[in-house]
């Protein structure tokens, strides 16, 4: 079985972002701060361009950095 590089299902990862997507302009979480105050910040920044969870799940790791990424991109994926 292929090694994916996050642990999301086919139907998030082949969702298309919304045509006027920029990203988030917030810095990308290490795991030296608070976690519950940055994923506040991240769903309220996330959330001025979609209100789609989907999009919300699809563009966490890209708000991520360092050891955050890298325990991130180890997760499985549920069969």
């Amino acid at each position: 079985a292929p090694r994916f590089r996050n642990p999301f299902i086919v139907r998030i990862m082949d969702t298309p972002l919304p045509p006027t997507w920029k990203g988030v302009t917030l810095d990308k979480y290490d795991n030296t701060t608070d976690l519950n105050e940055y994923i506040d910040i991240y769903v309220a920044q996330v959330g001025l361009c979609t209100l789609d969870d989907v999009v919300l799940c699809k563009v966490f790791p890209t708000s991520l950095k360092g050891k955050a990424l890298s325990w991130f991109t180890g997760l499985q994926r549920d069969p």
